[in-house]
């Protein structure tokens, strides 16, 4: 029995758009024109509302540990919940490293710009430095979360308070020049229409991609006070949050530069110095490099605690040695999946640090997670259909509009789960080898499909030899 406190609404928000809210999707908006902005409200209406019911639904349904893990092994059977779990969980890790990597590298340009932290920002540059700050990073968030999710909220909190100071910045900051000296892009001759090519097919994945990871909050709600039902109005305000920053963040940064411009710039940081220098605030450059670094950090912390419950729920169902599936009697907290996990993050780390003769396998690592960040949603919506078969009860969250429009809302989120898995192995036009890079996706998705079967298989064997 655990004796740690649980959080509120505010709480649970704040985490929530740590996890599901980047401020950086607002340079990939841009870069692209005009027509990300009807493009963020379809993908809104098409993958995230179909997201958010299933995942209110399921977890009203299924009180248990483990979120999307439990939901397809109560549906589908232990082989396709821990497939589900495994590829959920491990895609995590490349992600981890390679937001760690960058999060560093702007702590490094932040201290270099202001001149008197030029040398430890140097140092950061290095593999070697970036290396040992970024494992430092992991600990700290590994520490936090071991703490609690008393203590471990507060990163994603300070992220969340970051990225939404910086959507008002950039939307009070793109009124202001447009007023000031007329809007940077000319909205009324825009083109609204999405390109039926290649950069089109990207461009929709990755704005889907944007709204993936609202089920992820469900991880956390033995946290929560007043479980499914806060959750419920939890993702409602995160849902808001997500749909108008950013679609209203989008046409302020294009308020603010041209696409010809925001498609040249490196990212969020450079599109927030050529909002500051329009300004004529390029001092506060450093400070807003190390506030971007901070809403990052907090969304990597955020995910970092809601991905380690998962390993933990896979150990109390016994197919992980038993202490992976067990909490800190004080803290709640599932201490030995955190640490494991941040082991592991340093181990994916550590393959960019050692020089370009690894550079490849650290490559083939980030190219794991491509597709199979995807991949666990036909298994979630699979499970949003299955479910409606059944007789629960009275639950605290039912879909709007009874079965019929359940079961509509599951095909149409399975389909636009296979549209993002399709756009996703479309290569960039810029890419000089398509087919390679092609392969290398697939293959890549192979080999963590595989990795995750045989870690079962060793379960299933090592059971039967118990017996």
């Amino acid at each position: 029995m655990t004796t740690a406190k649980k959080t509120g609404l505010l709480g649970i928000t704040l985490y929530a758009a740590a996890m599901n809210f980047s401020i950086r999707w607002l340079a990939t908006g841009a870069a692209t024109g005009p027509v990300a902005l009807p493009i963020w409200i379809a993908a809104a209406i098409l993958f995230l509302i179909p997201l958010l019911t299933a995942t209110l639904e399921l977890s009203a349904r299924f009180p248990e540990e483990g979120a999307i893990y439990a939901w397809t092994r109560e549906t589908q059977g232990p082989f396709a919940g821990f497939l589900c779990g495994w590829l959920y969980w491990a895609c995590n890790l490349p992600y981890f490293a390679s937001l760690l990597f960058f999060i560093v590298n702007l702590f490094g340009r932040s201290l270099v710009a202001t001149g008197w932290g030029a040398p430890l920002g140097l140092i950061f540059a290095q593999p070697s430095g970036a290396f040992a700050a970024t494992s430092l990073l992991v600990i700290l968030v590994a520490l936090m979360h071991a703490r609690g999710f008393g203590v471990g909220k507060w990163l994603p909190v300070i992220g969340a308070a970051m990225s939404i100071s910086l959507l008002v910045f950039i939307i009070a900051t793109g009124f202001y020049l447009s007023g000031r000296d007329g809007s940077a892009t000319d909205f009324a001759a825009a083109s609204y229409l999405p390109p039926l090519n290649a950069n089109g097919a990207i461009l929709w994945s990755s704005m889907l991609f944007a709204y993936a990871g609202v089920e992820g909050v469900a991880l956390m709600r033995n946290e929560v006070k007043g479980g499914v039902k806060t959750v419920v109005r939890a993702l409602g305000l995160l849902a808001i949050l997500q749909t108008l920053g950013y679609a209203i963040g989008t046409g302020a940064m294009l308020m603010i530069v041209p696409q010809s411009l925001a498609s040249r710039l490196g990212g969020l940081p450079e599109a927030i110095g050529a909002a500051l220098d329009k300004l004529h605030l390029a001092a506060a450059q450093p400070a807003f490099l190390l506030i971007i670094g901070l809403s990052l950090l907090g969304g990597l912390s955020a995910w970092f605690g809601a991905a380690a419950r998962l390993p933990f729920a896979v150990g109390v169902d016994r197919m992980l040695p038993p202490a992976v599936g067990r909490l800190d009697p004080r803290t709640g907290a599932p201490v030995v999946a955190i640490w494991i996990q941040a082991l592991l993050t340093i181990a994916v780390l550590a393959l960019s640090a050692l020089g370009s003769t690894v550079a490849g396998a650290y490559d083939f690592v980030v190219a794991m997670g491509v597709i199979t960040f995807m991949i666990p949603y036909l298994w979630m919506f699979a499970a949003y259909w299955i479910v409606q078969k059944r007789n629960d009860g009275r639950l605290d969250f039912r879909t709007p509009g009874g079965k019929p429009w359940a079961l509509f809302l599951a095909l149409l989120g399975t389909v636009m789960v296979l549209s993002a898995i399709a756009g996703s192995l479309v290569p960039s036009p810029e890419e000089p080898h398509p087919l390679m890079a092609f392969l290398k996706l697939l293959g890549a998705s192979t080999v963590m499909i595989t990795v995750g079967a045989l870690i079962y298989g060793a379960h299933i064997l090592r059971t039967k030899g118990q017996k």
